[in-house]
């Protein structure tokens, strides 16, 4: 016999997405087809206080693991994430790639090497996945829907500097005032290692970012954008700092015929500075447009068609037409 704080509950879930894409850079096969993403994962609870999620990736000969954690649901104000998970930073990364208008959060076409927002934050460690323990928090009754969330992570460098006692840590705070909109910061300090040929010894310095992101509408239909904008230390042994922003902007209309259950048009803009008051890292940044349009074909299941124009601030730019084929559940 069970009771309500010792049932379990297993929920599977996953997404296949297979992409043909094509690139306009030299020295680049004109065409491919890949699995750009296949994850199979489990929701676990067990009773009302443990949770956990396990999600490993399989994509063409890689496999990897997304997330591993456990979240300690003591309260809705009070619960803690143990394990590999987001960082707390920024709208975009945590972001589904099922539930974006389009599937790549960054710019990714062969042969081209730049940074525009999303690939620069990932690249500096300051979004994306680590190891650590967090706290979050939903109160209820909260004023202006508050939520709240802050960790500590082991950070990008330990691999660099294994000597160094590095760290990373980072907090955000979210409101939402209506149903419809969702406005919010982030911050997070982190440690940089300089470990090139030039330095006798690996050195570390401290470095901090900024964020500030906002939501509007909802992918259930209608027009949404989904938007944020960072600022912080690119490179702290070069005083190098960098600004960068990202926005999508859609319109999902309703069934559009039997076997189609909505349109999507859009645009996304995304677009970074690595080092705004020097040229230090001259050629690097760039500015990516994404105009597109997706076929959902019943719940998170799409045909997608997307065009990828990247700009560079230095160099020649490229160009790549994208096919999504999604199956999610």
């Amino acid at each position: 016999m069970t009771t309500p704080d010792s049932s379990v509950r297993i929920t599977f879930g996953g997404r296949v997405q297979t992409i043909f894409n094509t690139t306009s850079v030299d020295d680049e096969p004109g065409t491919e087809t890949e699995l750009r993403r296949v994850r199979l994962g489990a929701d676990l609870q067990m009773g009302r206080v443990v949770r956990g999620r396990i999600q490993p990736e399989f994509a063409g000969s890689r496999v990897s693991l997304r997330d591993a954690y456990v979240r300690l649901k003591l309260d809705t104000a009070f619960q803690v994430i143990a394990g590999n998970a987001h960082r707390p930073f920024g709208v975009v990364s945590p972001y589904s790639t099922t539930r974006l208008p389009s599937p790549e959060k960054g710019v990714r076409i062969r042969g081209v090497d730049g940074l525009e927002h999303f690939n620069l934050l990932s690249g500096l460690g300051y979004s994306d996945r680590d190891v650590g323990i967090q706290l979050r928090g939903d109160p209820a009754g909260a004023p202006l829907g508050l939520s709240y969330a802050a960790g500590m992570f082991n950070g990008p460098v330990r691999d660099d500097a294994p000597e160094e006692n590095t760290y990373q840590f980072v907090a955000r705070v979210a409101a939402r005032p209506t149903a419809w909109a969702r406005v919010g910061v982030s911050f997070s300090r982190i440690d940089f290692a300089n470990a090139s040929d030039d330095v006798a010894e690996v050195e570390t310095s401290e470095g901090a970012a900024w964020e500030a992101d906002v939501e509007l509408g909802s992918e259930r239909g209608g027009p949404r954008l989904v938007a944020e904008v960072a600022r912080g230390d690119s490179d702290p042994f070069a005083d190098a700092e960098f600004l960068s922003a990202q926005g999508w902007v859609a319109y999902r209309t309703g069934r559009a015929s039997s076997t189609i259950a909505g349109l999507e048009p859009f645009v996304r803009v995304s677009w970074a500075d690595p080092d705004v008051d020097d040229e230090a890292f001259l050629g690097m940044g760039g500015t990516l447009v994404t105009p597109g349009i997706n076929l959902w074909l019943g719940g998170l299941n799409r045909l997608g068609l997307y065009y990828d124009l990247w700009n560079p601030d230095a160099g020649e730019s490229a160009r790549s037409f994208k096919a999504l084929f999604q199956l999610a559940f």
